[in-house]
């Protein structure tokens, strides 16, 4: 009976440590150490009463006394050390690296100063990780990255930036949002060193103004070669129409042409008076406003006007001017619109297999205009008009054939505008050239006296080309 009774204080007292050791192993901990190859470190264990090591290969452990061990790297790879002390049961998670790696790493440590921001390394790995405040710090980390990248990959090893942004440009796409016209934006950093603008615009004016605010502030959040992607839609289709008229004048009509194109001073329209307008002193003025003259554009033969005097009728009815086309162009913003009056040529070409190739060339008056909207609602011109003429007296002769040479006028301007403003461009002179030749018949035919019943007159006649363009926004 008493053998039994010791026997069970025996079980109950196993039973008891057994409890004990379950409680402990309820309060353990896991930490993580990471130790290079043929290097050691020194961890504090009071109260020590064992350790183990998962595998001997990859770590040795070597405790001393008892209230400290020593973990030694012997090569890279994974494994646990179990740490029992002070009736708490520790683990860790050990990597052994490579030297060159950590080497590495302390390198890219030492360059990074945002407190936020870490660098672990394990097995071929090196991870950047944590977090910055904003698109600026983060661009200037990526750049820290990648010029390390070249030296983790000459090592075999992998470099990875794992940092994100507390506040991805929300001060900027709060500043955008609150235009007019502007619903759902949003503004994202791609990765890459883009900043994409999505979201909705009223109008292609508000979508450029959302374009040029944002423009204005994307550059911190910008690389040096990254761009500001538009990811807008457009509520309505804005288009450009563009009313041209294209004047023949003379050079009568040119000396008078300070006369004709008059400024105009608006009287403001009240409750019981309409608005009008009474023409000035001949100049060529830019009306900005009703109400103000601004400075004379003189700039080439190139001017601007609100209000285009209705005396250039007068030109045309007195035959100084005459219209020689009047087209109405329409066009999406960025998009050329062109017209012709004239015509086309042939132009004969051989290849150096003898074979004749027919090209033909155009000649006449012609406008090449492209518009775009502007965020402050204006409209931005390149404009690029034209004149040429068949030029025999310079042509070539092939085979048998003459090809008549081209006298070209031509000028590119760009030019901004308000909607419903008129452009005013001139300065294409067009000369032509006559010789008109006078014979009695028969005798005009006589040798030496013949020329006697014969005259020769030649004219020479010089005309201006000018262009009038009011382009106008269509909204749909």
């Amino acid at each position: 009976m008493n053998l039994f009774l010791r026997r069970t204080v025996a079980l109950i007292a196993m039973l008891g440590i057994a409890i004990t050791f379950a409680g402990a192993a309820s309060a353990d901990t896991v930490q993580l150490l990471s130790v290079q190859s043929g290097h050691s470190v020194l961890l504090s264990a009071e109260g020590l009463t064992r350790v183990a090591v998962g595998d001997g290969r990859i770590a040795g452990v070597v405790p001393v006394g008892t209230s400290q061990i020593v973990i030694n790297g012997k090569e890279p790879g994974h494994t646990s050390v179990f740490v029992w002390a002070g009736g708490h049961r520790v683990e860790y998670e050990v990597t052994v690296t490579e030297q060159a790696l950590d080497d590495l790493a302390q390198m890219l440590r030492s360059s990074i100063t945002d407190p936020n921001v870490s660098v672990i390394s394990f097995d071929h790995s090196i991870v950047v990780r944590g977090s910055v405040p904003d698109g600026a710090h983060f661009q200037q980390l990526s750049d820290i990255v990648t010029r390390f990248d070249p030296i983790a990959k000459a090592s075999g090893a992998t470099l990875v930036n794992a940092v994100t942004v507390s506040q991805a440009l929300g001060d900027m796409q709060k500043a955008i949002a609150s235009l007019p016209g502007a619903s759902d934006i949003r503004v994202d950093p791609d990765g890459h060193g883009n900043v994409i603008v999505s979201g909705n615009a009223s109008d292609a004016v508000t979508a450029q103004a959302i374009l040029d605010k944002a423009r204005g502030l994307a550059g911190p959040y910008l690389s040096s070669d990254g761009k500001l992607i538009d990811r807008l839609n457009s509520l309505t289709t804005s288009q450009i129409d563009i009313k041209v008229y294209v004047l023949e004048v003379d050079k009568t009509a040119q000396s008078n042409l300070g006369l004709q194109l008059n400024s105009a001073t608006f009287t403001a329209a009240t409750s019981t008076t309409p608005q009008t307008y009474t023409i000035g002193s001949p100049s060529f003025p830019v009306v900005e406003a009703p109400g103000s003259l601004g400075k004379a554009l003189t700039t080439a033969p190139f001017f601007r006007t609100i209000t285009l005097a209705p005396t250039i009728n007068l030109l045309l009815s007195e035959g100084h001017a005459r219209s020689l086309d009047s087209p109405d162009l329409v066009t999406t913003p960025g998009n050329e619109a062109t017209f012709l009056v004239g015509g086309q040529i042939p132009v004969v070409t051989s290849s150096a297999l003898g074979q004749v190739n027919v090209q033909y060339k155009d000649y006449g008056v012609s406008l090449d205009v492209t518009p775009q909207i502007l965020g402050n609602g204006a409209i931005e011109s390149k404009i690029s008009p034209s004149v040429s003429s068949l030029d025999f007296a310079d042509g070539v002769t092939v085979s048998g054939i003459v090809i008549p040479a081209l006298k070209v006028s031509k000028l590119a301007t760009d030019v901004i505008t308000k909607p419903g403003e008129s452009i005013l461009m001139g300065g294409l002179v067009q000369r032509i050239e006559t010789r008109t030749i006078t014979k009695v018949p028969g005798l005009s035919s006589l040798p030496i006296l013949g020329k006697l019943f014969q005259s020769t007159a030649y004219q020479k006649q010089d005309s201006d080309v000018v262009f009038v363009l009011t382009p106008e926004i269509v909204t749909r």
